[in-house]
């Protein structure tokens, strides 16, 4: 897909996507005048859009075979990384796409990566990168940003990361793009309904935090301790024990301290109560 293509199109998702790297752009480099970041701008939504359509391939590729498919640069040049990430993968709440480019003798990304700027920012590590990359092919809000992605060549594609995304993953990942297209918040400027919650945690990092609660609460809800449902409505799955995202104190946003795993029933019942007549009052309701 070609820049003209995109600035032709008025549908607002894409109209967002380039005005919040340029207003990003703007905020990271006050040196430039507002010419050079709008061009700065377009070259980076054609970066992040390439990223996203190896994303949609499901495949990992070298850094020579993107350098190839950008059309510029050169593969010991790791900085148009950098800025897609800071300045356009980051502020669009997606996955670290970076983590798909990778060394073509060791299928990782270069060790620089990890001391780099965009590492720093989205907290990968080694030993999370297989992670991310999952979560990078089992996202499913690109297109909604960017617009139709093309599929990189088959000459193009290093491997392919074909496993299916697990029910686990499948139900947290729902749930965190659900809390996300509730709010205005850091990371998600592309929606443009909902209300906004101040300190709310862009989508990788919040998908990272659900994990973690999930674990720590042994899967079940925090409010009335029920197992959260991993079938699909087909296999008799009921949803309303699907796990969704609750926020503790209801006047802040989807920050580290104030989320909890929840059933959409106890989410939906709770309303303005606080957590402890919420519980209170389920337990009771059994």
């Amino acid at each position: 897909m070609d820049i003209a293509s995109i600035e032709a199109n008025d549908e607002p998702q894409r109209i967002s996507a380039i005005d919040t790297i340029c207003n990003r752009l703007a905020l990271g480099r006050p040196d430039m005048g507002a010419e050079a970041v709008e061009l700065r701008a377009k070259t980076i939504l054609q970066d992040v859009t390439l990223l996203a359509r190896c994303a949609a391939t499901k495949c990992l590729v070298t850094y020579s075979a993107v350098i190839s498919l950008r059309g510029r640069g050169n593969a010991q040049n790791g900085q148009w990384l950098d800025e897609t990430y800071a300045f356009a993968i980051a502020p669009l709440g997606f996955p670290d796409l970076t983590m798909l480019v990778v060394n073509r003798g060791t299928g990782q990304p270069s060790p620089e990566a990890f001391e780099a700027r965009r590492s720093r920012l989205s907290q990968i590590h080694i030993s999370d990168v297989g992670a991310e990359q999952r979560r990078c092919v089992w996202y499913r809000d690109y297109e909604t940003v960017l617009g139709p992605l093309d599929l990189i060549p088959t000459d193009k594609r290093f491997a392919q990361l074909l496993a299916p995304e697990p029910p686990k993953e499948h139900e947290i990942a729902r749930a965190v793009r659900n809390a996300i297209n509730r709010t205005l918040g850091a990371g998600v400027e592309r929606t443009l309904t909902g209300r906004e919650y101040p300190d709310s945690l862009p989508f990788a990092e919040l998908l990272t935090l659900a994990a973690s609660l999930w674990e720590r609460q042994g899967g079940r809800c925090a409010l009335t301790g029920k197992k959260f449902e991993l079938r699909s409505q087909e296999m008799g799955g009921i949803w309303e024990d699907k796990v969704s995202l609750d926020r503790i104190d209801n006047n802040f946003g989807y920050s580290a301290a104030n989320v909890q795993l929840v059933t959409q029933f106890a989410n939906r019942a709770r309303g303005n109560m606080s957590c402890e007549e919420a519980r209170k009052r389920l337990v009771q309701f059994g």
